[in-house]
């Protein structure tokens, strides 16, 4: 049986989804989503979409983060209540798995996420999946450098952010090995791609603006 976050139960019609990672016999091309998720929305159903498309992935991994470093805690929903809401937004799509990974293992920056995750799913292709406005603030992560050379990185288009973030110093420090196309991304150690996909304005704090 599948457990939900801190081992609580998700309202939700399907099985809550488990902070193990599952284990395959046979490679799997998975993309890593990280962040709050304060609230999930379409637009990161959409960029999981695209990046599925794009990459040729098998499925892709939510990790809801217990607190983003570079976001203030006071505006931050319990960690329960945004795993609820990405349940809700990704339950059409069986492909897409939520885990509170962070949470259970202590984690909190994205670097030791990813070694953590590979070493628990050896037989994962990992690809990490970020948007075009967190590639602008790239080189503020902890041990940024590290993580470029760590798995491949499939850059969302965000509206508004395409110019800036692909002539950012975050682009300059994921380096001259951008793929002309994200097809085979998952199957290198590393490089990077830029996805140009409909654009959806969404954004979590403009939804909790609304809901206040």
């Amino acid at each position: 049986m599948l457990f939900a976050a801190q081992g609580r139960h998700v309202p939700d019609n399907r099985p809550p989804l488990s902070a193990a990672c599952p284990h395959y016999s046979y490679r799997r091309r998975i993309g890593i989503m990280g962040g709050s998720f304060n609230p999930a929305h379409n637009g990161h159903l959409q960029s999981a979409v695209h990046a599925r498309r794009a990459a040729r992935l098998d499925e892709v991994w939510w990790l809801v983060s217990p607190q983003n470093p570079l976001k203030p805690s006071d505006e931050m929903a319990s960690f329960s209540r945004r795993i609820a809401s990405a349940q809700a937004v990704a339950k059409p799509h069986r492909w897409i798995k939520i885990l509170d990974f962070e949470q259970r293992h202590g984690l909190k920056f994205t670097a030791d996420s990813l070694t953590k995750l590979a070493r628990h799913c050896p037989r994962a292709e990992l690809v990490w999946i970020m948007g075009a406005d967190n590639l602008i603030q790239f080189p503020d992560w902890h041990h940024a450098f590290g993580l470029a050379r760590q798995v491949p990185v499939l850059v969302i288009n965000r509206p508004a952010y395409s110019y800036q973030s692909l002539t950012s110093r975050g682009a300059a420090l994921l380096g001259r090995r951008r793929r002309r196309t994200a097809r085979r991304l998952a199957c290198q150690s590393r490089g990077w791609a830029f996805v140009h996909g409909a654009r959806n304005p969404a954004s979590s704090t403009a939804l909790r603006r609304t809901d206040a």
